[in-house]
């Protein structure tokens, strides 16, 4: 009775978060059904010692305290740390309803911030048997604006090491506390805590998002679990209802802490790679009371799930789903990626840069997505898998204006005596003007355009390029710099017409929401940088309003947008090309080894279609985020200059709903990427697969947001 009164004002509590700033504090709590299947997973019999750095309102701790009940493991301590003061005091009160104080554990919930070095003295223990938590996922900024009595993590977790910290690798852990991204979320610097946290021998339990392998900010957690821990288990999140809220994907993350000894050799000097498991665990799986009641029909059923997972036992008509995730792989993924770093050199030295001796270890097989591993014959030979970018063709991201309510337009009608009438944005008053035709640059801003597109037809937006045109108030400084443009032989530009010259006067006054006293638009931080000021060495100058050079992605030769509701379709752009926004990814192709409709059919095959589905980024509303970060690592075969002419000729007759063509590219990609390992007749059963897969990948993420 005292459990579920505790537990359920620990819920009524989390009703009353605002949810604004539940967003922006990522108060998004574990819930004790996730909780205790993380719990069961991290629990060993000689746990003693648990702590929770992130404890919210106490739902891990509730759950590793009845899961080591289930298990008859003593505990003899449960300790928590909660920044929020409110949040805090719900954590104690419910763990002391819920402890005995004669038979339980002691326990400690400190209100502080964790990356604080005082809290870490005020801890009771100094390396925890386990440490499992559920760190938010919001932006560490956010922190110092709330409270100016906060810590930065990064000075924090540096003061912790030197103050707390005694280990012969201090100095490994300080090179990732020093590294890692300013971009990050708060989830990198309290993963590095976490682990810090967690004695040698023990278990670090993590909830972490589904992106912690493919965003590059974290690619110092990657290294920071190879060199300090055993990865044992990933769960990944794939029924609805474990963050649905939170709009974001979850995997859960058990792994071992390494001995001081086992740390010390670099990773590619290490001979010897555990494997661990990789878990997927369907939607059939659970029941009303836990994610695996079904599988798992009666008591705990957490613990006999626990169990068949460390057994090896798979047995997917349950909806429990085994794989092998190879840490030998996983590591030759992340050198490759991290041999580009500045930091990576002083932790793995002649490994960094891809030595003799690094090579001689690196497995030959290029980094599948493991949803694709299992589809490809046995007697397949991948190694001749190339990245994209070995295939010809550069990514990248669409235009960033630095300003959209200025710099975009939308074409009222058509051109007459070389001028278009234009209207703009809402926030600058929607107001029409004539523009010179010279100064106004198609371009595709909205998914929902790309269908016109595809039957080669322009949308209404416009990019104002004004790089040719300035102010009459600006022509003297433009006439003072005219021997920079003999210089450079460019012509100087011209006096912008009157109703031009007057929206851009209005522009400059007003923010970008048009609003009055706030920043204005030539203060904008992308903006301001557009100004250059003449000088001796003969720079021409230029004006706020002067969007910069367009790039080869600005004009690409295909698209794919960067968040997809549906399977991902790239769209070759149209001749002349558009300017392509930045809310599509980007594929430009530098030379003529490659045209943009060979390029689509490529990427439109079912084995291109399938990797992006594996690699992209599942959004817990439903969508996929696909980057160019996801696209560069996408893998094609080595295509022969017919081939390549072939997927050109197919390109060019490439529909949505032209299901033979579609058939046709396939098998040319298919034979490409297996040439000798499977007949001409078996490459459409292998298309078939590749295409449930695809569909099977998109229900997946779609049902989270059911």
């Amino acid at each position: 009775m005292r459990r579920c009164t505790a537990r359920a004002a620990a819920r009524a509590y989390e009703q009353t978060l605002d949810p604004a700033r539940r967003k922006q504090f990522g108060q998004y709590f574990t819930g004790i059904p996730l909780g205790k299947l993380l719990a069961h997973l991290a629990l060993r019999s000689d746990t003693r010692t648990v702590l929770d750095p992130m404890a919210g309102h106490g739902d891990l701790l509730d759950a590793t305290r009845e899961a080591a009940v289930e298990r008859a493991i003593h505990i003899a301590r449960l300790d928590g740390i909660e920044i929020d003061t409110t949040t805090a005091d719900v954590c104690r009160g419910r763990l002391a309803a819920l402890v005995p104080k004669t038979s339980g554990p002691d326990g400690l919930i400190l209100e502080a911030d964790a990356f604080d070095p005082a809290t870490a003295s005020a801890l009771p223990v100094r390396g925890y048997d386990l440490v499992i938590t559920n760190p938010p996922y919001v932006r560490y900024q956010t922190r110092n604006g709330d409270d100016e009595a906060t810590i930065p993590p990064r000075s924090g977790l540096e003061q912790i090491l030197d103050r707390h910290y005694g280990g012969a690798d201090r100095e490994i852990w300080r090179v990732l506390v020093r590294n890692y991204s300013g971009l990050s979320d708060l989830s990198v610097p309290a993963w590095l805590l976490a682990g810090l946290l967690v004695r040698p021998g023990g278990r670090l339990a993590l909830v972490a998002p589904a992106t912690w392998r493919s965003r590059n900010y974290a690619d110092v957690i990657r290294y920071m679990l190879l060199r300090f821990f055993a990865l044992e288990t990933i769960v990944a999140d794939s029924q609805p209802g474990w963050f649905s809220d939170a709009l974001v994907r979850t995997h859960l993350i058990i792994a071992r802490r390494l001995s001081i000894p086992q740390t010390r050799p670099r990773l590619h000097r290490r001979t010897r790679w555990a494997d661990a498991r990789w878990v997927h665990v369907a939607q059939g799986a659970s029941d009303g009371h836990s994610l695996v009641g079904a599988a798992f029909a009666g008591a705990n059923p957490e613990a006999r799930f626990a169990a068949s997972v460390y057994a090896g036992a798979t047995d997917p008509a349950r909806g429990i789903d085994v794989k092998t995730f190879e840490l030998r792989h996983e590591w030759a993924t992340l050198n490759a990626r991290l041999r580009r770093t500045s930091w990576y050199p002083s932790l793995e030295g002649d490994g960094a840069r891809g030595s003799p001796v690094s090579a001689a270890r690196r497995p030959s097989r290029p980094a599948l997505p493991e949803a694709l591993r299992d589809l490809l014959p046995p007697s397949a030979d991948t190694a001749p898998l190339i990245p994209l970018e070995k295939a010809g063709v550069r990514i990248g991201q669409g235009l960033r204006t630095g300003c959209n309510a200025f710099f975009y337009v939308t074409a009222c009608s058509a051109v007459r005596n070389a001028s278009v009438q234009v209207r703009a944005s809402y926030p600058l008053g929607g107001t029409e003007f004539a523009v010179p035709s010279a100064a106004l640059r198609p371009a595709l801003r909205r998914q929902a355009e790309m269908k016109l597109v595809e039957s080669g037809g322009v949308p209404h937006d416009r990019v104002l390029d004004l790089r040719a045109w300035v102010l009459p108030e600006d022509s003297a400084s433009v006439a003072d710099a005219r021997p920079a443009y003999e210089q450079h032989r460019t012509n100087p530009p011209c006096v912008m017409p009157a109703a031009l010259a007057a929206f851009v006067r209005h522009a400059s006054t007003v923010s970008a929401d048009g609003s009055q006293g706030k920043k204005l638009i030539p203060e904008l931080s992308a903006v301001r940088t557009n100004v250059r000021q003449p000088n001796r060495e003969g720079a021409i100058p230029r004006f706020w309003y002067m969007i910069p050079d367009f790039a080869p992605r600005h004009l690409p030769a295909a698209f794919v947008p960067r968040v997809n509701h549906g399977t991902p379709w790239i769209e070759r752009n149209v001749d002349p090309p558009l300017l392509i926004d930045a809310n599509f990814s980007t594929i430009s192709i530098p030379d003529d080894s490659w045209t943009r409709f060979g390029v689509k059919a490529l990427l439109n095959s079912v084995w291109c279609r399938c990797f992006m589905e594996a690699s992209g980024t599942p959004l817990g509303g439903g969508a996929l985020k696909l980057e160019a970060t996801h696209l560069r690592r996408l893998l094609v075969p080595r295509l022969t200059k017919e081939a390549r002419s072939a997927l050109d000729a197919a390109g060019r007759n490439l529909t949505r709903d032209s299901h033979d063509m579609q058939e046709h590219i396939n098998r040319i990609v298919l034979q490409a990427l297996l040439p000798s390992a499977v007949s001409e007749q078996s490459l459409p059963k292998l298309a078939a697969r590749l295409a449930a897969r695809t569909r099977d990948l998109r229900a997946g993420r779609q049902r989270i947001a059911s």
